[in-house]
């Protein structure tokens, strides 16, 4: 299988799919530790700014992957959606390589804030016109906590395919699963599920309404690390960030955590193999 990583991050996409063989023709993103990240981490240097791609010139892929970005439809920005003139649009920068490519699956990432922004308009537009490309298209909120992650954090999946049914691709079933914070890290936690990672806040104190990393662990005030974050959002204690520290704690803020990644892979692959 190939596919393109747009909006790229730090390669949530890409640790999944290497794990299995897929080949990454293109990715892109405009964040320089993101891209630097990638290319350390994956060998793989990603392009810059989407919109620059002439998507006649990309090579033909199974998949697009697309973590488009997620400020304009989030509870915590302005939610000018569409009409926020630079990462509004990206929408469409995607679309872009859907409609020449024709790929038989195509998956994008957001908030849940999406679902109902504009009173849902957004997403129907949306779904819409991946639909008028020929697709059926099918979608789910997930939460890490739900399988495997003792992460507090939500995300938006929009699935459309050609050839195979979104349904059974977005059918996470089996993957079900709980884990504690203690159990997670071998630590006594008082909370059993971690706030969501955050690009900001840190050290914010237990008793600061924006608290997300500041726990009572073995009867102390804990403030989580970087490494308890990267393995919160599903990497490995030996995957390199790069930038400064505030550099490394937005990069794990806005990237998906791969517990979601691995298991739309997974079922991408079953579905591919039985058919």
């Amino acid at each position: 299988m190939k596919y393109i990583d747009l909006f790229s991050g730090i390669g949530s996409f890409h640790y999944s799919f290497r794990k299995v063989g897929w080949d990454c023709i293109l990715a892109s993103d405009i964040c320089g530790p993101a891209c630097d990240t990638y290319k350390t981490n994956y060998s793989v240097t990603p392009v810059g700014d989407i919109v620059d791609i002439d998507e006649t010139k990309v090579p033909a892929m199974d998949i697009v992957c697309a973590g488009f970005p997620c400020q304009p439809f989030s509870q915590a920005g302005k939610r000018l959606g569409f009409q926020d003139a630079t990462r509004g649009t990206m929408f469409w920068q995607v679309m872009k390589f859907v409609r020449y490519h024709k790929p038989s699956i195509l998956i994008l990432e957001n908030v849940r804030g999406l679902l109902n922004h504009e009173n849902g308009d957004t997403l129907k537009t949306i779904i819409g016109e991946i639909e008028d490309e020929g697709y059926k298209v099918s979608y789910k909120l997930l939460k890490c906590s739900d399988y495997g992650i003792p992460q507090m954090r939500y995300r938006l999946f929009i699935v459309g395919s050609t050839i195979y049914d979104p349904c059974e691709l977005l059918n996470f079933d089996r993957f079900h699963k709980t884990v504690t914070l203690s159990e997670f890290f071998g630590r006594s936690f008082e909370r059993d599920t971690a706030y969501t990672i955050r690009c900001g806040g840190r050290r914010s104190g237990l008793g600061n309404k924006h608290n997300w990393d500041t726990y009572m662990v073995d009867g102390s005030e804990y403030n989580l690390t970087i490494e308890d974050a990267l393995r919160l959002q599903g990497f490995p204690s030996d995957f390199r960030l790069s930038g400064s520290t505030a550099q490394q704690w937005k990069l794990l803020g806005n990237t998906i955590p791969t517990i979601f990644t691995e298991m739309l892979c997974q079922n991408i692959k079953r579905v591919v193999d039985k058919n």
